[in-house]
C-alpha cells in the first residue's frame, strides 16, 4: 500500500510491472508517454451499495505515438491542491499491457473505492476531493485531473488497475 506522503515518489517506481519469473517484459517500440504529452480525465462514476467505480483516462495529446505500460501513482487533493489522505492498492485484473498510443488515443485505469466509513471514521469519512495528482507509469511529474467522484473512505483507499486500452 502507498500513502499520500510517499505516493508521488512511488508513482515513478510503480509504473512498470515486473514480469513474471522466467518471462521477459515486452520491449517498447516507441518512446514512453510523458506527463507533458498526456491529459487526464475521469469517467462518470458508477455506484452501487456504497461501492464506486470510474475510469481514469490518459489521452495522448502530443503529436507523436508513445508507449504506456503498467500502474501509475495518484493522490487525492482538495480545491486548494492540498493532499488528502490517499492509499492506493494495485488491482491485478487487468494487469500490465504494453499500449501504443497514437495522438488522440487513450488508455484507462479502472478505480474502485468505498463511501462507507471504516472503523471509527466519521460520516462523511473525509472531505470530497476536488482533484487527483496523477503520475503516469515510469514518470515523476504529476498531471492534474478533476475528481468527479465523491468521498473516499478507508482513509482515502483506492484500488486501481494497470492502464488498459481505453
Amino acid at each position: 500500500m502507498q500513502t499520500s506522503a510517499g505516493l508521488l515518489a512511488a508513482g515513478a517506481l510503480a509504473g512498470s510491472a515486473l514480469p513474471a519469473q522466467g518471462q521477459d517484459a515486452p520491449e517498447p517500440r516507441y518512446p514512453r508517454c510523458q506527463s507533458a504529452q498526456l491529459t487526464g480525465s475521469m469517467s462518470p462514476v458508477q455506484a452501487g451499495a456504497g461501492q464506486r467505480y470510474a475510469d481514469l483516462t490518459l489521452t495522448n495529446s502530443g503529436d507523436a505515438r508513445c508507449t504506456l505500460q503498467g500502474y501509475g501513482g495518484m493522490e487525492l487533493v482538495d480545491a486548494a491542491g492540498n493532499p488528502l489522505p490517499t492509499t492506493v492498492t494495485r488491482a491485478p485484473d487487468p494487469g500490465p499491457t504494453l499500449l501504443d498510443l497514437d495522438p488522440g488515443e487513450s488508455a484507462a485505469a479502472t478505480l474502485h473505492w468505498s463511501t462507507v466509513p471504516h472503523g471509527d471514521e466519521g460520516d462523511p469519512c473525509q472531505p470530497v476531493a476536488a482533484g487527483l495528482r496523477v503520475i503516469p507509469p515510469d514518470e515523476t511529474e504529476p498531471l492534474p485531473v478533476e475528481w468527479t467522484g465523491d468521498t473516499v473512505c478507508g482513509e482515502g483507499s483506492l484500488d486501481g488497475t494497470a492502464y488498459h486500452q481505453g
